[in-house]
C-alpha cells in the first residue's frame, strides 16, 4: 500500500495539515472516501482552558473558520455525514450543512478525549506526569487514556468501512484535534505519541482520504490498515 502527501507545510519533524490535504490509499480504483474536519476554533481552545462535552463557545475567528470551509465544501457532493455530538462540533456541522440539507449523524463515538475531573481547569495548572501509568494508558479521574481513544478511532473507521467500504460513498466528519490526530496517525501507522506530538490539525480544513477497492482484504475489518509511505 502507498500513500502520497499534499500537505501545508512540514516543519522539523510536525505534520501540518492545512486549508486542504489530501491522504491517497492507493491500490486499484478509488472508491470510499472520507474527509475529515476539526471543528471551529473556541474560546476555551485560545485560553488553554481543558474542554469537556459542555463547551463550545466558538470565537469569532471560528466563525470565520466556518465560513471558509462551508465555501470550500459547499460543491463536493456528500452522502453520509457524521459529527461529534458535543456543541463546537454540532455548530460547525450545522452551518456547513446548510448547503446539504443532510441528516448528521451526531455520535457519542468521535467525542473528544473525555479527561474528567481536570475539565474546565487549565492546562498550565495540571501535570500529565503525574498520572499513572505510560503515556498512552495514564488517565484522570474519571476520564479517558489515549488508549481508549484509539479504541473508538478504529470502531469508527470500521463502522464506515463495514457500510460504506464498497462504495463510492462520500463521507464527511466533523470531530476533534486529539482525536483526530490518533485516527490519522493510526492509519499513517503511528505510535499515539507520535502522533499527539508531530500530526497537527487545524481547525476547520478539510482531510481527505481516500481507499481504494482492494486495501482491505480482511471484509471483516478486523483490524485497522495501515499505510505505508
Amino acid at each position: 500500500m502507498r500513500a502520497s502527501f499534499l500537505l501545508l507545510s512540514k516543519k522539523e519533524d510536525e505534520i501540518i495539515f492545512g486549508v486542504e490535504s489530501f491522504i491517497y490509499l492507493f491500490l486499484c480504483f478509488i472508491f470510499m472516501e472520507i474527509i475529515f474536519v476539526r471543528h471551529a476554533e473556541t474560546k476555551n481552545n485560545v485560553d488553554g482552558t481543558i474542554q469537556g462535552p459542555e463547551h463550545g463557545d466558538i470565537n469569532e475567528k471560528g466563525e470565520k473558520e466556518i465560513e471558509k470551509v462551508s465555501q470550500i465544501l459547499k460543491d463536493e457532493k456528500i452522502d453520509v455525514f457524521y459529527s461529534s455530538d458535543i456543541p463546537r462540533c454540532k455548530i460547525t456541522s450545522e452551518e456547513i450543512n446548510k448547503f446539504h440539507n443532510l441528516d448528521i449523524n451526531f455520535t457519542e463515538l468521535i467525542r473528544e478525549k473525555y479527561n474528567g475531573d481536570w475539565t474546565g481547569k487549565n492546562y498550565k495548572d495540571v501535570s500529565w506526569d503525574q498520572l499513572e501509568g505510560t503515556f498512552e494508558t495514564r488517565k484522570v479521574n474519571n476520564g479517558e487514556s489515549l488508549t481508549e481513544v484509539r479504541l473508538r478511532a478504529r470502531e469508527l473507521i470500521k463502522e464506515l468501512l463495514n457500510k460504506y467500504g464498497e462504495t463510492d460513498k462520500k463521507i464527511l466528519v466533523i470531530s476533534h484535534g486529539a482525536f483526530l490526530k490518533i485516527l490519522i496517525g493510526d492509519l499513517l501507522g503511528m505510535e499515539i505519541k507520535n502522533s499527539i506530538f508531530n500530526l497537527k490539525i487545524n481547525h476547520c480544513s478539510p482531510i481527505r482520504v481516500n481507499f481504494s477497492d482492494m486495501v482491505f482484504e480482511n471484509k471483516n475489518h478486523k483490524n485497522v490498515p495501515s499505510v505505508s509511505l
